[in-house]
């Protein structure tokens, strides 16, 4: 039986099973399956490699394993990320088009991905296009503020910038946040304040009130604090300078509203595992994490927790990268003691490897 039939077999006999114990090594065993094979119905993700080995790799960093993978296979990685990278600055998502370089530029979620791929691999960033990568996400950035997955032209029609939200705007302050380039970080504030609801939560984009939801008001939190941050320092103390105090106790309410066991997305929605890290690492980064009742979410992750490892939306869902990797860095932001790395809410990897990540910078900056 090949890889491939084998990752299929095992998740149709999958039978969601509510867990009560942290299966720390069957977690292991699935993101390190899922860095060989994905079962067939991941097909459509094949555009989006680096973000699945994203979720894969940062779960085995947070868990502590990548030292078990051989000199041989890390190289293997850091070169096919290698390979991603666009001559016109940023990476792509996948190598699987044969598409020529100039016609296929980078892509900022892509960027994001696999930056903190060759952190968490350890990778020497020398190879990296600074200069590049700077114009690059420059020319992501709109007259509004926002950012587009891709280069802006003059000559592109508004329609196509419907993806300019607030995830875009995260994944270029982390970018901005590690090489320090010049970008119109005013502007960018002020969108996402602009992207504020009267309730506390922050929408996708200014205006589209029913869209508050946990994800985007991480990635306007986590921006906000980034954009504010030392870029020599991770230290997340006084950032919110910017804020009015109300503005954040009022965030921190909203926040702290979504938990009904685990943490619901919005208001009037079920339980979903994913927003157990985008809610739990906003209440981080404001600095109140002892207002989450970690145990009662602790509770609900492990019950969507297969037996053969990683986690599903919910108890009665089948494991996907996605929702696996989220509720690891959930649990490691909370319960420590359960045997995971620390992690960085901002940057959303291990410790560690925001440290590396910051030094790599540094390093090759003087290069420059």
């Amino acid at each position: 039986m090949s890889e491939q039939s084998e990752v299929d077999e095992m998740e149709q006999e999958h039978v969601p099973a509510k867990q009560k114990t942290f299966k720390k090594n069957a977690h292991i065993a699935y993101f390190t399956r899922c860095l060989k094979a994905l079962p067939s119905q991941a097909e459509g993700q094949d555009g989006n490699r680096i973000t699945i080995a994203f979720f894969c790799l940062s779960a085995l960093d947070l868990l502590g394993q990548l030292h078990t993978f051989s000199e041989e296979q890390r190289k293997g990685w850091i070169e096919w990320i290698w390979r991603l990278q666009s001559s016109s600055g940023g990476f792509r998502g996948s190598t699987c088009m044969d598409i020529p370089d100039e016609n296929q530029p980078g892509h900022l979620p892509s960027t994001y991905t696999a930056l903190m791929c060759l952190g968490i691999l350890r990778a020497p960033l020398d190879r990296l296009d600074v200069v590049a990568l700077g114009k690059f996400l420059r020319s992501c950035q709109a007259a509004d503020g926002s950012f587009s997955p891709t280069p802006i032209h003059d000559d592109s029609p508004l329609t196509s910038r419907f993806e300019n939200d607030l995830r875009m705007t995260y994944c270029a302050s982390v970018i901005q946040y590690l090489i320090n380039v010049n970008i119109d970080i005013s502007s960018a504030q002020r969108l996402i304040h602009r992207c504020r609801t009267w309730e506390g939560g922050y929408a996708s984009k200014p205006g589209v009130i029913e869209s508050q939801e946990g994800g985007t008001t991480y990635c306007a939190i986590a921006s906000l604090s980034l954009f504010s941050s030392n870029s020599e320092s991770i230290d997340i103390e006084g950032v919110y300078e910017e804020m009015k105090m109300v503005e954040q106790e009022a965030t921190l309410r909203w926040a702290l509203q979504r938990q009904i066991g685990g943490f619901q997305g919005r208001p009037g929605k079920l339980e979903d595992v994913c927003y157990s890290f985008w809610i739990g690492a906003t209440i981080h980064i404001l600095g109140h994490p002892q207002l989450i009742d970690s145990l009662s979410d602790l509770s609900f992750l492990l019950s969507a927790q297969s037996p053969l490892g990683g986690f599903g939306k919910d108890p009665e869902a089948y494991p996907d990268p996605y929702h696996s990797y989220l509720a690891l860095a959930a649990i490691s932001l909370s319960h420590p003691d359960l045997g995971l790395l620390s992690l960085d809410p901002r940057l959303n990897v291990s410790n560690d490897t925001a440290d590396y990540l910051m030094k790599e910078m540094k390093r090759i900056r003087t290069k420059i």
